[in-house]
């Protein structure tokens, strides 16, 4: 298995998890790398987007529509297709997401300025921190002004989060180009939704980069 493994997970429903993953790959994929998407998620929003995708006229992402039982072995037949395998998990904190965490390189945990958010991602940080991944909390829908955003970041960081330096805001573009399977960075016309996301994405690779692989 030669990928580099991401998890993105959170306990929280409607924190932006697939929308993230969706973004980074279509960014990473317009790069030139090979993207292989394992969607654990029982709402399979993931799949619907690779779907739409496929409509659309566009098949370039390996799709693993995986589960429980098979999530471990799914994971390594897309890390020997692809240089970059995004796993999409369900959003209970379960024996699943345990397992998938050891297998990850790196742990994407999305995250709004919301206090629930901010409690809600308890969880995951601890639950990466017992199986030796290391976590990332970005942070998602941020308002362009105002808000409790600081106060947030406070919480997070006093529960030893590590929060990424890129912010993505609560922008309408993501929902248009997730409903027609592609990336804002894919459109016509680049905007700050598309410079948030090849923020992003470049900050996750970079931060991959300063962790070894993980022995699977």
């Amino acid at each position: 298995m030669s990928g580099r493994v991401i998890v993105f997970a959170q306990q929280k429903g409607g924190a932006g998890k697939t929308t993230l993953l969706t973004q980074c790959a279509a960014a990473w994929m317009q790069e030139g790398r090979r993207v292989a998407a394992v969607d654990l998620d029982p709402q399979r929003s993931l799949t619907g987007w690779v779907d739409a995708r496929a409509r659309a006229g566009v098949q370039d992402v390996t799709l693993f529509e995986s589960s429980e039982w098979r999530a471990g072995t799914d994971i390594r037949r897309a890390g020997a297709e692809a240089d970059l395998v995004l796993v999409d998990c369900p959003g209970a904190v379960d024996v699943l997401q345990r397992a998938v965490m050891r297998d990850a390189d790196l742990v994407v945990a999305p995250a709004q300025p919301s206090a629930p958010d901010a409690w809600a991602t308890r969880a995951t940080l601890r639950m990466a921190e017992r199986e030796g991944a290391r976590a990332l909390v970005a942070l998602n829908r941020v308002p362009p002004r105002g808000g409790p955003g600081a106060e947030i970041e406070a919480m997070l960081k006093a529960d030893g989060a590590e929060i990424m330096e890129s912010r993505v805001g609560a922008r309408i573009a993501f929902a248009q180009a997730f409903l027609e399977g592609r990336g804002v960075t894919e459109g016509a016309r680049a905007g700050r939704a598309a410079d948030e996301v090849r923020a992003l994405a470049a900050e996750i690779l970079a931060e991959l980069e300063r962790e070894p692989p993980r022995r699977r």
